[in-house]
């Protein structure tokens, strides 16, 4: 009987393990020709109605969980800006919010909860005409769920590079 147990468990656990798996393979991918880049999310994640045209916006069935590439040829006064101006901005924005901040040669980010509970990841690029905005949103209280998509899709986000793949919704 105690075999049994055991070897039920272990069962149940290797599918589990194989079907998550297979989810995180499932991921799908968005992206921007134009303005080169190529942002993969959950197939969980539906598209939001009245996304900008040079944008990827998506969020989970309740909303909870939302993550938008938006591209940006700036002009008139915003033409031109710096990375540490536009991460400036950035941080004025958020306030005293942001619990993490850290920038390169051309990308910045910065990270934080909202006094609502909101915890948000924001990476911005620039290729020094162009901006790309990477930006997630999700309940702090739910992290455990969302921070591993949030790495996954901060690692695999191109930004000015070659996009291979088109819409794949």
């Amino acid at each position: 009987m105690r075999f049994l147990t055991l070897t039920v468990l272990a069962a149940a656990f290797l599918i589990t393990a194989a079907s998550s798996r297979a989810q995180e393979s499932e991921w799908k991918a968005c992206s921007d020709p134009q303005f080169l880049y190529v942002l993969k999310y959950p197939p969980v994640l539906t598209r939001l109605e009245g996304a900008a045209p040079t944008g990827c916006s998506f969020q989970t069935p309740d909303g909870d969980f939302a993550v938008e590439a938006v591209a940006e040829n700036p002009t008139g006064d915003a033409a031109g800006e710096t990375l540490d101006g536009r991460m400036t901005k950035e941080l004025e924005l958020m306030g005293d919010t942001v619990t993490y901040k850290t920038s390169g040669e051309s990308w910045f980010v910065i990270s934080g909860v909202t006094s609502d509970g909101t915890e948000y990841y924001r990476k911005g690029f620039t290729n020094g005409s162009q901006w790309i905005s990477l930006r997630i949103t999700y309940p702090h209280a739910r992290n455990d769920k969302f921070d591993p998509w949030v790495k996954r899709i901060e690692k695999s986000f191109v930004a000015f590079a070659k996009a291979d793949i088109n819409d794949s919704e």
